[in-house]
């Protein structure tokens, strides 16, 4: 178990720690071709072995990170709605690829896609990351096809700034992405706009 428990909540979200109990929702969710096509990182199909995997290694994560500091690598936190405690997907940070700061990943089971589960648990994740962990900038990248993670991008106020590739071992070859980022001075001039 993780030794610290950091949750973050919004009106609808709980962002949390995974769970063991947690394998088989996310083994059912993301043995879906649509659900991982963009990802650089998830292999299809997808079992429950695999689900207990990564569990497993993000418990391990969890233990050695404080949650007050810059993780040293991808820590990720279920996604799970509060009207019924049900896991609709997860989201991650990640030491940067390029600048400096955090990256952050996310997947949505496809029965929750259009509820604007995404934005919300993005908008939670990047407030936890610059006013907590006092993160200079955060990163994301996307396929130049997957207009619906541009929209939770932009609508989280990320902004274009390159084009590029990122390695996958699990695809075969590397994914053209289009990148985005949010600085801190960005992000506060936004939350100061809309008090």
């Amino acid at each position: 178990m993780p030794t610290i428990a950091v949750e973050l909540t919004t009106e609808r979200l709980r962002l949390r720690p995974l769970h063991a109990a947690d394998a088989p929702s996310i083994a059912e969710q993301v043995n879906d071709w649509d659900v991982v096509r963009y990802t650089t990182s998830i292999p299809f199909p997808y079992n429950r072995g695999m689900a207990e995997e990564f569990i497993a290694s993000q418990q391990k994560r969890w233990a050695a990170w404080s949650g007050t500091r810059v993780p040293d690598e991808e820590v990720a936190f279920a996604i799970e709605r509060n009207s019924d405690r049900r896991l609709v997907g997860c989201i991650g940070l990640q030491p940067a690829e390029a600048g400096t700061g955090m990256e952050f990943g996310y997947w949505l089971g496809k029965r929750y896609w259009g509820e604007g589960y995404a934005t919300e648990a993005v908008g939670r994740l990047v407030r936890f990351a610059f006013t907590e962990l006092d993160l200079p900038e955060i990163w994301g990248a996307a396929v130049p096809t997957n207009d619906a993670s541009h929209r939770v991008m932009e609508k989280n106020g990320f902004v274009i700034v390159g084009a590029g590739e990122r390695p996958s071992d699990v695809r075969g070859h590397p994914l053209p992405v289009i990148i985005r980022q949010l600085t801190r001075a960005q992000w506060a001039a936004a939350q100061a706009t809309t008090v």
